[in-house]
Protein backbone atom coordinates (compact mmCIF):
# COMPACT_ATOMS: atom_id res chain seq x y z
CA UNK A 1 0.00 0.00 0.00
CA UNK A 2 1.19 3.71 -1.10
CA UNK A 3 2.37 5.50 1.73
CA UNK A 4 1.11 9.23 1.49
CA UNK A 5 4.17 11.30 2.49
CA UNK A 6 3.81 13.98 5.01
CA UNK A 7 6.32 16.95 5.68
CA UNK A 8 4.95 18.63 8.57
CA UNK A 9 6.33 16.96 11.35
CA UNK A 10 3.61 17.27 13.75
CA UNK A 11 1.17 14.75 14.57
CA UNK A 12 -2.36 14.66 13.24
CA UNK A 13 -4.22 13.78 16.76
CA UNK A 14 -7.25 10.67 15.37
CA UNK A 15 -10.16 9.49 17.03
CA UNK A 16 -11.69 6.63 15.71
CA UNK A 17 -14.75 6.36 17.38
CA UNK A 18 -16.36 2.83 16.58
CA UNK A 19 -17.90 -0.03 18.87
CA UNK A 20 -16.89 -2.92 16.55
CA UNK A 21 -13.14 -3.42 17.38
CA UNK A 22 -12.18 -5.94 14.69
CA UNK A 23 -12.94 -2.82 12.34
CA UNK A 24 -11.89 -0.27 14.48
CA UNK A 25 -8.69 -1.87 14.77
CA UNK A 26 -8.61 -2.05 10.79
CA UNK A 27 -9.27 1.29 10.05
CA UNK A 28 -6.03 2.27 12.85
CA UNK A 29 -3.62 0.13 10.81
CA UNK A 30 -4.55 1.47 7.10
CA UNK A 31 -4.35 4.97 8.42
CA UNK A 32 -0.98 4.25 10.23
CA UNK A 33 0.18 2.02 7.00
CA UNK A 34 -1.09 5.43 4.78
CA UNK A 35 -0.21 8.07 6.54
CA UNK A 36 3.46 8.28 8.28
CA UNK A 37 2.16 10.80 11.03
CA UNK A 38 -1.13 9.79 12.92
CA UNK A 39 -1.64 9.75 17.02
CA UNK A 40 -4.64 7.54 16.71
CA UNK A 41 -6.81 6.92 19.58
CA UNK A 42 -9.67 4.24 19.41
CA UNK A 43 -13.06 4.59 21.32
CA UNK A 44 -16.18 2.31 21.05
CA UNK A 45 -18.36 4.69 22.99
CA UNK A 46 -18.88 8.37 22.26
CA UNK A 47 -18.67 9.18 26.64
CA UNK A 48 -15.19 8.31 27.24
CA UNK A 49 -14.00 10.40 23.47
CA UNK A 50 -15.69 12.97 24.89
CA UNK A 51 -14.23 13.28 27.99
CA UNK A 52 -11.27 12.65 26.44
CA UNK A 53 -11.44 15.54 23.85
CA UNK A 54 -11.15 17.67 27.18
CA UNK A 55 -7.73 17.55 27.43
CA UNK A 56 -7.12 16.61 23.92
CA UNK A 57 -8.88 18.02 20.66
CA UNK A 58 -8.97 15.68 17.89
CA UNK A 59 -7.38 16.67 14.74
CA UNK A 60 -10.40 14.68 12.52
CA UNK A 61 -12.60 12.25 13.87
CA UNK A 62 -13.73 8.91 12.52
CA UNK A 63 -17.30 8.83 13.59
CA UNK A 64 -19.55 5.48 13.79
CA UNK A 65 -23.01 6.18 14.38
CA UNK A 66 -24.18 2.82 15.90
CA UNK A 67 -22.61 3.08 19.45
CA UNK A 68 -24.07 1.23 22.48
CA UNK A 69 -24.46 4.93 25.01
CA UNK A 70 -26.82 6.64 22.83
CA UNK A 71 -29.21 6.72 19.53
CA UNK A 72 -27.43 7.95 16.38
CA UNK A 73 -29.07 11.07 15.82
CA UNK A 74 -27.90 11.64 19.59
CA UNK A 75 -24.49 10.42 19.13
CA UNK A 76 -24.35 12.83 16.07
CA UNK A 77 -25.30 16.17 17.67
CA UNK A 78 -23.43 15.41 20.90
CA UNK A 79 -20.00 14.78 18.55
CA UNK A 80 -20.68 17.85 16.57
CA UNK A 81 -21.33 20.02 19.54
CA UNK A 82 -17.58 18.85 20.72
CA UNK A 83 -15.99 18.65 17.35
CA UNK A 84 -15.31 20.30 14.52
CA UNK A 85 -18.18 19.86 11.75
CA UNK A 86 -15.73 19.87 8.77
CA UNK A 87 -13.21 17.36 10.33
CA UNK A 88 -15.79 14.97 11.72
CA UNK A 89 -16.24 11.78 9.17
CA UNK A 90 -19.40 10.01 9.65
CA UNK A 91 -19.39 6.01 9.09
CA UNK A 92 -22.37 3.83 9.36
CA UNK A 93 -24.05 1.12 7.79
CA UNK A 94 -27.47 2.05 8.03
CA UNK A 95 -27.89 3.35 4.56
CA UNK A 96 -31.43 5.34 5.41
CA UNK A 97 -30.14 6.88 9.03
CA UNK A 98 -26.90 7.80 6.39
CA UNK A 99 -28.78 9.59 3.98
CA UNK A 100 -31.09 11.94 6.36
CA UNK A 101 -28.35 12.95 8.56
CA UNK A 102 -26.21 13.52 5.99
CA UNK A 103 -28.85 15.78 4.32
CA UNK A 104 -29.19 17.51 7.34
CA UNK A 105 -25.94 18.41 8.09
CA UNK A 106 -23.91 19.20 4.84
CA UNK A 107 -20.77 20.44 6.55
CA UNK A 108 -20.03 17.28 7.56
CA UNK A 109 -18.76 14.28 5.42
CA UNK A 110 -20.56 11.47 5.44
CA UNK A 111 -19.69 7.70 3.91
CA UNK A 112 -21.11 4.69 3.79
CA UNK A 113 -18.96 1.23 5.35
CA UNK A 114 -20.10 -0.84 2.36
CA UNK A 115 -18.78 1.66 -0.06
CA UNK A 116 -15.00 0.20 -1.13
CA UNK A 117 -11.35 0.69 0.31
CA UNK A 118 -10.64 3.22 -2.57
CA UNK A 119 -13.10 5.13 -2.18
CA UNK A 120 -12.68 5.35 2.03
CA UNK A 121 -9.19 5.71 1.61
CA UNK A 122 -9.79 8.83 -1.39
CA UNK A 123 -12.47 10.76 1.40
CA UNK A 124 -9.39 9.95 4.08
CA UNK A 125 -6.84 11.72 1.75
CA UNK A 126 -8.91 14.66 1.07
CA UNK A 127 -9.59 15.90 4.42
CA UNK A 128 -5.70 14.92 5.45
CA UNK A 129 -4.51 16.95 2.93
CA UNK A 130 -7.30 19.48 3.71
CA UNK A 131 -6.11 19.98 7.64
CA UNK A 132 -2.53 20.45 6.48
CA UNK A 133 -3.19 23.12 4.24
CA UNK A 134 -4.86 24.77 7.01
CA UNK A 135 -2.51 24.16 10.05
CA UNK A 136 -5.07 22.76 11.96
CA UNK A 137 -2.98 20.54 14.11
CA UNK A 138 -1.63 24.14 15.77
CA UNK A 139 -2.23 24.06 19.11
CA UNK A 140 -5.17 25.90 20.25
CA UNK A 141 -4.86 29.03 22.73
CA UNK A 142 -6.52 32.55 22.54
CA UNK A 143 -4.54 34.42 19.71
CA UNK A 144 -4.32 38.08 19.81
CA UNK A 145 -5.54 38.11 16.19
CA UNK A 146 -7.08 36.09 13.66
CA UNK A 147 -4.73 36.34 11.08
CA UNK A 148 -6.27 39.55 9.70
CA UNK A 149 -5.16 41.51 12.23
CA UNK A 150 -8.12 41.48 14.57
CA UNK A 151 -7.79 41.68 18.24
CA UNK A 152 -9.48 38.99 20.67
CA UNK A 153 -11.72 42.30 21.45
CA UNK A 154 -12.61 43.13 17.88
CA UNK A 155 -13.88 39.41 16.98
CA UNK A 156 -15.87 39.40 20.30
CA UNK A 157 -17.41 42.80 19.11
CA UNK A 158 -18.36 40.67 15.83
CA UNK A 159 -20.89 38.77 17.66
CA UNK A 160 -24.55 40.11 18.90
CA UNK A 161 -25.30 40.41 22.90
CA UNK A 162 -27.50 36.61 22.41
CA UNK A 163 -24.55 35.23 21.07
CA UNK A 164 -22.01 36.50 24.11
CA UNK A 165 -24.78 34.69 26.34
CA UNK A 166 -24.24 31.47 24.55
CA UNK A 167 -20.76 32.16 24.51
CA UNK A 168 -21.06 32.14 27.93
CA UNK A 169 -22.89 28.98 28.45
CA UNK A 170 -20.05 27.09 26.18
CA UNK A 171 -17.34 28.32 28.23
CA UNK A 172 -19.28 26.90 31.30
CA UNK A 173 -18.99 23.55 29.56
CA UNK A 174 -22.55 23.13 28.79
CA UNK A 175 -24.45 21.50 25.75
CA UNK A 176 -26.46 23.19 22.92
CA UNK A 177 -29.30 21.30 24.78
CA UNK A 178 -28.56 22.83 28.32
CA UNK A 179 -27.88 26.39 26.44
CA UNK A 180 -31.43 25.68 25.55
CA UNK A 181 -33.14 25.52 28.50
CA UNK A 182 -31.19 28.14 30.31
CA UNK A 183 -31.88 30.88 27.55
CA UNK A 184 -35.03 30.09 26.69
CA UNK A 185 -34.57 28.62 23.33
CA UNK A 186 -35.07 26.36 20.86
CA UNK A 187 -32.07 23.52 20.52
CA UNK A 188 -32.09 24.52 16.45
CA UNK A 189 -31.73 28.04 17.34
CA UNK A 190 -28.94 27.61 19.40
CA UNK A 191 -27.26 25.48 17.09
CA UNK A 192 -27.46 28.03 14.51
CA UNK A 193 -26.15 30.78 16.91
CA UNK A 194 -22.92 28.32 17.77
CA UNK A 195 -21.63 28.07 14.06
CA UNK A 196 -22.36 31.55 13.13
CA UNK A 197 -20.31 32.57 16.57
CA UNK A 198 -17.42 30.24 15.56
CA UNK A 199 -17.53 31.66 11.89
CA UNK A 200 -17.68 35.20 13.19
CA UNK A 201 -14.71 34.72 15.74
CA UNK A 202 -12.93 32.45 13.04
CA UNK A 203 -12.48 29.60 15.98
CA UNK A 204 -12.10 26.46 14.96
CA UNK A 205 -14.62 24.63 17.83
CA UNK A 206 -15.80 25.14 20.87
CA UNK A 207 -12.78 24.84 22.95
CA UNK A 208 -11.06 27.57 21.22
CA UNK A 209 -14.09 30.25 21.36
CA UNK A 210 -14.97 29.01 24.86
CA UNK A 211 -10.94 30.44 25.03
CA UNK A 212 -11.04 33.05 23.35
CA UNK A 213 -14.26 33.99 25.69
CA UNK A 214 -12.37 33.86 28.79
CA UNK A 215 -9.16 35.83 27.33
CA UNK A 216 -11.81 39.01 26.26
CA UNK A 217 -13.24 38.49 29.58
CA UNK A 218 -9.80 38.65 31.23
CA UNK A 219 -8.47 41.85 29.07
CA UNK A 220 -12.36 43.43 30.15
CA UNK A 221 -11.07 43.00 34.14
CA UNK A 222 -7.32 44.35 33.79
CA UNK A 223 -9.16 47.78 31.97
CA UNK A 224 -11.56 47.97 34.96
CA UNK A 225 -8.43 47.24 37.18
CA UNK A 226 -6.11 49.84 35.47
CA UNK A 227 -8.71 52.46 35.35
Amino acid sequence: MERLNMSITNNLRVFIIDDHPILAMALRDIMNARYSDLDVKLFSRIGPALEHSKFEQPDLVLLDLGLPDMPPQKVLETALETFDYSRTLVLSGNEDILGDLAEANPETEFISKGITQDRVLSVLDSMVLKLRRNTWTEQIYPKENDGSGATVGQRMARITERQVSVLHRIAKGESNFEIAQNLGLSPETVKTHVRSILARLNARNRLEAAMLYRAWQEQRSDEVYSD
